[in-house]
């Protein structure tokens, strides 16, 4: 099959943010320690009449490290706000999924219940309301009927 050409299918990978915080930190621990170590070298390789402006240079250098210490803390603050949120819309999708799949997986399986002339959770509730409405009446006719015989019982004994 020369003519044919294999697709490859592409996975992306989750990470999860607590390793994408550890890079990220990593990343400016490691850009902090390059500045400041190319700002010793450079000090130590000038005569000390330039060392006052490499010192301003540093200090411009630290300013900047500063902002994008800065930059990160915000848009790391923004990230995870945005993380909050779509974790909260989701669990309301997936519980309104849950319950809605539920509702249709229980009329689907009374319908096939009913097809095959199987009692459904209404017949058997059905056949409970009136088991006990049946227990009232007989309980009724007893006492009925216990009155009765102490009413019988009094006259006979009069």
């Amino acid at each position: 099959m020369a003519g044919s050409k294999s697709t490859k299918s592409r996975q992306a990978t989750v990470i999860p943010i607590t390793e994408i915080r550890e890079r990220v930190e990593q990343i400016r621990k490691d850009v902090e320690e390059a500045v400041e170590t190319i700002g010793k070298r450079a000090v130590d390789s000038l005569p000390e009449s330039s060392r006052k402006q490499v010192d301003g240079l540093l200090d411009r250098v630290n300013s900047v490290s500063g902002d994008v210490n800065k930059t990160v803390d915000e848009w790391r603050s923004d990230f995870e706000k945005r993380v909050s949120t779509l974790r909260k819309e989701t669990e309301s999708r997936r519980k309104k999924f849950v319950t809605n799949f539920e509702k249709q997986t229980r009329r689907y399986v009374e319908r096939v219940f009913k097809q095959f002339k199987l009692p459904v959770r209404g017949d058997v509730d059905s056949v409970k309301r009136r088991m006990t409405a049946l227990e009232r009446r007989v309980a009724e006719l007893e006492d009925k009927g216990a009155g009765a015989k102490t009413t019988t019982r009094k006259a006979a004994a009069a």
